[in-house]
């Protein structure tokens, strides 16, 4: 008997221990900002600087630095980090061409790191000349796959009508998803619209 009292007071003893010792989950599981990814620190569009061929008013191609000031206002933005040379790229674009009935209403930023050369190939295979909401460019520095900390291509980024986050992926997106994304996306920006109007009037 005195060995079954000894015993538990030792199981109660240790089961005491344990609840003291232990840390509450939600301090546990609270993640230093400071080690996350930029983009996950601030909500904001990233700095975008691209060598790409823009369409002079007289039709001709012309390759030129394009940068946050040459976005559309009040689109959803897709930035895609790319390879020409890279499979996956090359179904993802596939995809969304298949698909750009319902993602007219967004802006895509195609950035790489290759050469100019490669890129305005990768341009003509896919004809995407013939997308008015699409722009290809090699990037001046080394900035968006760092400030995404990017480790697969294709990586997709989407940004609201007011350049804010919206959500990522590693390794591109499925199409539905992304087709889902942007009419919720542009509605929004319908009813902002519809808001701001009657807030002048009245």
């Amino acid at each position: 008997m005195k060995k079954i009292l000894l015993a538990s007071l030792l199981l109660s003893f240790n089961f005491l221990t344990f609840c003291q010792n232990k840390k509450p989950a939600d301090s546990a599981s609270k993640v230093d900002s400071s080690k996350l990814p930029a983009y996950l620190r601030t909500k904001d569009l990233p700095v975008i600087k691209l060598y790409a061929d823009i369409k002079t008013k007289d039709g001709k191609q012309d390759t030129t630095l394009f940068t946050n000031a040459n976005l559309p206002a009040n689109k959803p933005i897709v930035i895609i980090y790319f390879s020409p040379e890279c499979g996956h790229c090359q179904h993802e674009m596939k995809e969304i061409e298949k698909n750009m009935d319902s993602l007219k209403n967004a802006f895509f930023v195609f950035v790489s790191r290759f050469p100019v050369d490669s890129i305005k190939n990768f341009e003509k295979k896919y004809n995407t000349s013939i997308y008015p909401n699409m722009v290809f460019g090699k990037e001046a520095s080394y900035y968006i796959p760092v400030f995404f900390d990017i480790k697969f291509t294709p990586f997709m980024a989407v940004y609201d009508s007011k350049k804010q986050y919206v959500k990522s992926y590693d390794q591109g997106a499925d199409m539905h998803e992304l087709n889902l994304l942007i009419a919720k996306l542009s509605t929004e920006k319908v009813i902002d619209k519809k808001s701001k109007k009657k807030h002048i009037t009245k």
